[in-house]
């Protein structure tokens, strides 16, 4: 499979680059595992047809090893296509080619990335020597939990608990709600800081927010104000702000997208951004009507509506992205997940093109909420990122964590579990898995034994801090104790790179730590409430790294170059911000 690739690459260098041109050889018939060197050969013969001096009398059908008497340049070249675990591979082809990805700093660049979870940025102007060397100090940073700087920054004014963090960015609605304050959050201790801010609107509420500055220089604001037409109801719109200028975003048709009128307590949104699309979930759970919940998808350049779907009140709570065009919302009544396949125009989606089962609850036990995140988020189609980072996290090697709100009906209890999946996992179900029928031709859920054991890793997490979201970074995510606040309690850095799994197994095997650890086992949920019908499994592999010291949070948040330590008032407003930078 690796050659062919190289194959394929010499392929399509051949028709972008004219000027390669190879020494003689001969082709060689031999295979290596299972691949055919020939048809190597072959490629390589087609690539040099390409070229301006081309000679086919040089390449008559015996000439043996062509591929081994490349320049060393062109043979770089042409690898530094594979992704990096194929590099790796590539390196027991024989020496001549382990010698040449090793003393090649491009090549090992690719394979420490690939093995990292992370892409690299093209736009950044840093040499891939400077590169290399920030990635492993990043990647031995988290590993050891060893910030090379910790900042305290005081909130100098009140928050109402709406917030976002992403892309460096910290950003908190005043509590009376017309202004929205960030702050960008430094790279080096000596970055001087300063709180900014933009304005809602003169007699308007900020509700919750959805940020995309890399990909798009984009905030989208959802707001309530007074109807001037009836001062007794309010309209909550849908505002496309610029970061940069705080303006209306100058790619937006539509600058402003109404989402209802109403007279009733503020609804719950979620709300995301994928490339040209938005997404929302509107929940009227303080309703006395109890209207249903609306999904919509919106393109936020066109102003055109792509879904929407009515489910009853509390069925819907939150949506997330898979791609660009498969949004994942999950399904409280029938705890489920379902696979939403988004059209390119509008037009009348009635189903979800699939849905995958959560475990079974025991009767009497039901959801009645689910938060999710997964950061980065999908890039759009047509999209790239505008940012001078080196590198970031693949979104689609990123896990997507899910916090499940459980309640019991016959008794006041309440459990928080944390399911943790790749999103790459998801989006593959969602081309493996048809629609499950019934005897009676219904559509069924693909069953949680088929899919969640192997996949996913479910905690309790009653006894950690879930009242923030924002906690996951590419393939890591952090925990603090919910009661931290008041009894000073570690942090703890998850990881789910199965390259950080294997490397901190075989570490400890020789190495042992307290305050280091890994599980590659399938485990049983504890249950001990009764919670499922039946007993839960789940066994994705993980490391992690819990803090020599102890911190009086009450939240920690996470993005892929630091930690947040928040520290709230009585009504969970923020008060100060420790930033934890590791690179």
């Amino acid at each position: 499979m690796t050659l062919n690739k190289v194959a394929r690459r010499c392929e399509v260098l051949g028709g972008a680059d004219s000027e390669f041109e190879f020494d003689d050889g001969e082709y060689a018939h031999a295979s290596c595992d299972g691949i055919c060197w020939s048809g190597l050969m072959a490629n390589l013969s087609r690539l040099s047809s390409t070229s301006k001096d081309y000679n086919p009398s040089l390449f008559p059908a015996t000439m043996p090893n062509l591929f081994y008497t490349l320049p060393t340049e062109v043979l770089t070249r042409v690898l530094s296509f594979l992704p990096g675990i194929d590099l790796e591979s590539c390196k027991l082809i024989n020496r001549d080619v382990r010698d040449t990805i090793s003393s090649s700093a491009l090549l090992r660049y690719i394979i420490a990335a690939d093995l990292a979870g992370v892409e690299d940025n093209p736009h950044s102007n840093l040499s891939i020597s400077e590169k290399s060397t920030m990635l492993a100090q990043r990647e031995l940073s988290w590993r050891r939990f060893q910030p090379d700087f910790i900042q305290s920054i005081n909130v100098d004014y009140p928050t109402a608990g709406i917030y976002d963090f992403t892309n460096g960015i910290y950003f908190a609605a005043a509590s009376n709600r017309p202004w929205l304050h960030y702050l960008e959050l430094p790279t080096v201790s000596s970055q001087a800081l300063a709180w900014s801010h933009i304005q809602a609107g003169t007699h308007h509420t900020i509700i919750d927010m959805a940020i995309s500055i890399y990909e798009s220089d984009l905030i989208a604001i959802i707001m309530r104000f007074p109807d001037p037409s009836l001062h007794t109801r309010f309209r909550i719109e849908l505002s496309f702000r610029s970061f940069r200028t705080g303006d209306i975003h100058p790619l937006a048709s539509q600058p402003t997208i109404l989402i209802e009128l109403t007279s009733q307590p503020d609804p719950l949104i979620s709300i995301e951004i994928v490339g040209d699309l938005v997404a929302l979930a509107v929940v009227h759970y303080d309703n006395v009507a109890k209207p249903d919940d609306q999904v919509s998808v919106w393109n936020w350049k066109t102003g055109a509506s792509l879904i929407r779907v009515n489910a009853p009140c509390g069925t819907h709570p939150s949506v997330t992205f898979l791609t660009e065009d498969i949004l994942l919302v999950p399904n409280t009544i029938g705890c489920t997940f379902e696979f939403w396949r988004i059209p390119f125009a509008s037009e009348d989606v009635s189903n979800p093109i699939s849905t995958i089962a959560l475990p079974t609850l025991m009767h009497g036990m039901l959801i009645f909420g689910v938060g999710c995140r997964g950061e980065p988020t999908s890039l759009g189609l047509s999209s790239s990122l505008n940012s001078d980072r080196p590198f970031h996290p693949s979104s689609q090697q990123a896990i997507m964590i899910f916090h499940i709100y459980i309640d019991s009906i016959s008794a006041d209890l309440r459990f928080t579990l944390t399911l943790v999946v790749h999103r790459h996992s998801l989006v593959d179900l969602v081309g493996e898995c048809l629609p499950q029928i019934s005897p009676e031709g219904n559509r069924q859920p693909l069953p949680w034994e088929s899919w969640g054991p192997s996949l996913t890793r479910l905690f309790a997490s009653d006894m950690t801090s879930t009242q923030w979201i924002t906690r996951t970074a590419g393939q890591r995510f952090v925990s603090i104790s919910s009661t931290a606040a008041r009894s000073p309690s570690p942090i703890t850095i998850y990881d789910f790179n199965p390259h950080n799994v294997a490397k901190m197994k075989n570490y400890l095997e020789h190495h042992p730590s307290p305050n280091m650890f890994y599980n590659d086992r399938e485990e049983e949920l504890e249950d001990e409430a009764g919670i499922f019908q039946d007993p839960v499994r789940s066994a994705l592999p993980y490391c992690g790294t819990r803090s020599e010291g102890t911190y009086e949070y009450n939240g920690v948040l996470m993005d892929e170059e630091r930690l947040l330590g928040i520290k709230t008032g009585f009504f969970h407003e923020a008060l100060s911000i420790d930033v934890m930078h590791f690179g």
